[in-house]
């Protein structure tokens, strides 16, 4: 599954953060994230013991993009164009 904000404010205009997380063969849980303009860049992977830890750290991460401006694409537009 992925989240994806977006920032539409700014300098940042145009910039998105990507959340992709799952279970990967081995049944441990992994949480990529990914930044850029166009085309992303992963910037940080972690690999978790529970799925508390994966709300815990979302958790965080969602609130700092928040600060800087940064939208849930799937609430300020529509899924299919």
């Amino acid at each position: 599954m992925q989240i994806r904000l977006e920032n539409y404010t700014g300098n940042r205009k145009g910039r998105f953060v990507k959340y992709e997380f799952g279970t990967d063969l081995f049944g441990q849980i992994y949480l990529d994230k990914i930044k850029g303009r166009e085309k992303g860049k992963l910037v940080d992977r972690w690999v978790l013991n529970d799925f508390g830890s994966l709300f815990r750290v979302l958790d965080l991460e969602i609130y700092k993009r928040e600060v800087e401006n940064y939208e849930n694409t799937l609430t300020t537009r529509p899924a299919f164009r």
